[in-house]
């Protein structure tokens, strides 16, 4: 990952201020993907204190001369040397770390580098972006488009799933192109991200559908019988006036067919773990393309984090969608959107999250429907031991009485499905912090 420079780290003088204030620490034992860890350093002279993850940690700073060439810091399991390179603190030494998610921290020589964060703006900004290029795959090697600082709004637009924009000019090849990835400042492996989707706006009026129901949705017998019209014309015209949609070539038996419109995003993620590449039509722990037709305005998606900056990328917007967008393609078009990032800090949520103001929603995303049902209740169930401080057996007594499940997704690389309880139903319980 590429971070951001320390602004001038130079040879010259510096003051408390350059070390006083938050830092990315990377750290690398030799093999495996780095480990990442949020400190917090504050300089009286040449005296440093602070925390490496919330464990208390102290050191010092080196100053001969015309400056401080080195800083030393006493960590658990060790100590740490670091000076300047460049614009860069690198340095080594010793820490306890683990080697894997479930070992003891054992004490492990390492190298390591301190990115400083730089400061929040005064007040949250709100920004506009057109993109240049989009993006068809999910991956923490593929640079960020802008970064953010949590509580920044974006004001941007995505391109339909065919690669088609508002003016039904090609953007980009087919195959979901995303919009970003956008970086968030402060963002890393270990918190979750929070996208509050506040504007979902179309932008023309049509979209466009399958018109074959997917052969993972129906039986071989349906499928091998089935007698689909040839260049049947499944176009639809959006009239946001009137805020349905209807066919543009109706058949005769579907001349006065209309739906709502309901304007989702099928497509919202987080860089996913590692060295690993998705196609943006896959889905995963990361999100993807989770195709819920809940993912509209008002909503709130919790996303975990695996890389700093968390690199989200959107795109795959709909127009509306019935439940598992069974023809493979839902009412694909182009749209304004709107969204607000945040960060819970050192809390990381095991794969996707969704709330808006009638449900809390978690998605199990998996090869199979059964595995999915497991990952997405028993995520669930964690959601609200947490934030309800519920033991299992209550949890069980409310999940039994009010639990609801939406099949989302049937179609593509994994299945989704949604567990989800109504907020009525929680009204008389008293929520701690996410």
């Amino acid at each position: 990952m590429k971070f951001l420079a320390l602004a001038t780290l130079m040879a010259s003088s510096l003051c408390a201020a350059d070390f006083s204030g938050e830092w990315i620490a990377e750290i690398s034992s030799g093999g495996g993907d780095p480990q990442y860890a949020r400190v917090v350093l504050k300089a009286d002279g040449a005296k440093l204190s602070g925390t490496w993850n919330g464990s208390p940690i102290e050191g010092a700073v080196s100053a001969p001369g015309s400056g401080p060439e080195a800083i030393t810091l006493t960590v658990p399991g060790g100590s740490l040397t670091a000076k300047v390179a460049g614009t860069d603190w690198k340095g080594s030494g010793k820490m306890a770390i683990r080697q894997r998610q479930n070992d003891a921290p054992e004490p492990q020589q390492v190298a390591f580098r301190l990115t400083k964060i730089p400061p929040a703006p005064p007040s949250p900004r709100t920004l506009d972006f057109a993109p240049k290029e989009f993006q068809r795959y999910y991956s923490a090697s593929i640079p960020p488009v802008l970064h953010l600082f949590p509580k920044d709004t974006v004001r941007t637009y995505t391109i339909d799933a065919g690669g088609l924009d508002s003016k039904l000019q090609r953007r980009s090849p087919g195959g979901n192109a995303e919009t970003g990835p956008f970086y968030i400042e402060g963002a890393l492996p270990g918190d979750t991200l929070l996208v509050h989707l506040n504007k979902l706006n179309l932008n023309r009026a049509t979209a466009r559908q399958g018109n074959r129901i997917n052969g993972k949705a129906v039986t071989p017998a349906y499928n091998a019988g089935a007698k689909y019209t040839e260049g049947f014309n499944s176009e639809w015209t959006l009239d946001r006036a009137a805020g349905v949609a209807r066919l543009s070539h109706p058949t005769d038996r579907l001349k006065n067919f209309t739906i709502p419109l309901k304007p989702m995003i099928g497509c919202l993620a987080t860089a996913p773990a590692g060295n690993l590449v998705y196609r943006a039509t896959d889905l995963g722990p990361f999100g993807g393309n989770m195709d819920y037709n809940e993912m509209g305005e008002g909503a709130t998606l919790y996303l975990p984090v695996f890389h700093p900056g968390a690199l989200f990328f959107l795109g795959d917007t709909h127009a509306a969608m019935g439940d598992a967008e069974l023809t493979g393609s839902a009412l694909e078009t182009s749209m304004d959107v709107e969204f607000t990032v945040d960060l819970i800090k050192g809390s990381q949520t095991v794969g996707p999250r969704l709330e808006n103001a009638d449900y809390l929603m978690s998605m199990g995303i998996a090869g199979s429907v059964p595995d999915s049902i497991q990952i997405a209740t028993s995520q669930l169930a964690t959601w609200l031991k947490d934030t309800y401080k519920l033991n299992d057996s209550e949890v069980a007594v409310l999940l039994g009485a009010i639990a609801k499940y939406d099949i989302t997704e049937l179609v593509d690389s994994s299945y989704n499905v949604v567990a989800k309880v109504p907020k009525t139903a929680l009204a008389s319980l008293t929520a701690s912090d996410h």
